[in-house]
């Protein structure tokens, strides 16, 4: 293990890599991010959270290609093959007002629930009021009003347009949602503590890189990694980087959502009854790098492909 040292903007960060070898080819990793200063006693901290096995899982992944697409159940990989060909099979029968109709019913439990994570207390029934009958419910904050209009308006958007996964389009939603919330725009030039994570997110100065890395791993990925895997590593990634200052989550459920529609499976609720189950198996796999894959990952897998059939079966399946 060696200390490498950057210069950004003038000030130093140090990191925590190992070099791997195998046959004639050599692999350096980043182990672990120190800080603005080379602390001995942190960095032999670090150093003893590595030892020779979990170095030998971390070279065996570097250097073999595993098929992660264990990660999800295969009882539920057939379900979900099966609600995709009929997901598909609604989306061409159902007449354009009917489909709105559908769309709109998803919207009012999905836009519910993903706000509510973040503190919205709008009600179920006050959602309904305002995203399908026009009324605006006395008593609630401006901004939690634009929370919800936001989230249906982005949301249409990438149901029509099917925008490519990219930096430009990850930013839109993000800007899109915060309309009249939160004026910054792009991603974050400062760091950001997340109260009550587990994680570092990313030092502002990497944000742009590790966006460009998750995307790159996205790339590299989307044909060999089933398209639930996919969007619930994704998600993780995503949120670990924390790229905005505000709106992380509802960004990362959105680009979740619109990753499975790409895939034609249907979107997902996760419910804010569970937020406290979602947050934790968010956690457990923290310690996962940003372009890594481990086993780490199955409890988000599992949950998220419950929820897809949760959602299939209780909203997209009586419509038609």
């Amino acid at each position: 293990m060696f200390v490498e040292k950057k210069i950004i903007n003038g000030k130093y960060y140090y990191y925590l890599k190992h070099s791997f070898r195998s046959d004639n080819k050599i692999k350096t990793k980043t182990l672990a991010y120190i800080g603005n200063k080379a602390d001995k006693t942190k960095i032999e901290e670090l150093k003893k959270k590595f030892d020779k096995e979990k170095l030998d899982k971390i070279k065996k992944e570097l250097f073999e290609e595993t098929d992660y697409n264990y990660l999800l159940l295969e009882s539920d990989a057939k379900k979900i093959e099966e609600i995709k060909k009929q997901f598909s099979e609604k989306l061409i029968k159902l007449d354009e007002q009917t489909k709105k109709d559908m769309f709109d019913d998803f919207l009012t439990y999905f836009i519910y629930n993903t706000n509510a994570i973040e503190g919205n207390t709008l009600t179920l029934k006050e959602t309904d009021l305002l995203l399908n009958k026009g009324i605006t419910p006395q008593g609630r904050t401006l901004r939690e009003i634009n929370d919800h209009l936001n989230s249906k308006e982005i949301f249409y958007y990438l149901l029509k347009e099917n925008p490519k996964i990219n930096n430009e389009t990850i930013i839109l939603i993000h800007d899109r949602l915060l309309e009249k919330i939160d004026e910054r725009r792009g991603f974050r030039n400062s760091n950001v503590r997340v109260i009550g994570a587990t994680f570092k997110s990313s030092p502002f100065q990497y944000v742009h890189t590790d966006m460009n890395l998750l995307l790159k791993w996205c790339n590299k990925n989307k044909n060999k990694l089933h398209p639930v895997i996919l969007a619930s590593l994704f998600h993780h990634k995503f949120e670990k980087i924390h790229p905005f200052y505000d709106g992380n989550g509802r960004t990362g459920r959105m680009i979740m959502n619109l990753i499975l529609i790409k895939n034609n499976i249907p979107p997902i609720v996760l419910s804010n009854k569970q937020r406290k189950r979602y947050y934790s198996i968010l956690a457990k796999a923290d310690e996962t790098g940003l372009t890594e894959i481990s086993e780490s990952f199955k409890p988000l897998v599992r949950f998220i492909s419950s929820q897809i059939l949760k959602t299939w079966n209780t909203i997209f399946k009586q419509w038609g």
